[in-house]
């Protein structure tokens, strides 16, 4: 097997962490308020403002923005792979390269899916 299948294999694995991990940022929540840093604050001082709404700029955005960029991530991963098996035509270099490609080819379809819904409105 080739060293350049073996090194696209593991770069694609590693951006599966990536996408993975964006995924996962774009799902906490943003506001200070929700922090348990602040949580002393907000019972030491009772006048404190009034925390922003998840529908206000851009706390709006922020699941969205790391959407699009592990999104991008992984079609990245799909383009190097499907790059790589021009060159590479041997059974077992072409059965990794569809192994490193194809988990990024189902999270890019899903993820690009989501994002052409329209955002959901929070209560």
């Amino acid at each position: 097997m080739s060293g350049e299948v073996v090194f696209v294999a593991l770069y694609s694995a590693v951006l599966l962490v990536v996408a993975g991990v964006l995924e996962f940022y774009g799902s906490q929540p943003t506001s200070a308020w929700a922090s348990q840093v602040f949580a002393g604050y907000r019972r030491a001082v009772p006048d404190a403002p009034e925390p922003a709404e998840p529908t206000e700029w851009p706390h709006s955005e922020v699941g969205r923005f790391h959407r699009v960029l592990s999104a991008f991530v992984s079609v990245i991963a799909v383009l190097l792979a499907v790059a790589t098996l021009l060159f590479h035509h041997r059974l077992l270099e072409s059965l990794v390269l569809l192994a490193a490609g194809g988990p990024h080819a189902l999270i890019a379809y899903r993820l690009l899916r989501r994002l052409r819904r329209a955002p959901r409105q929070a209560p």
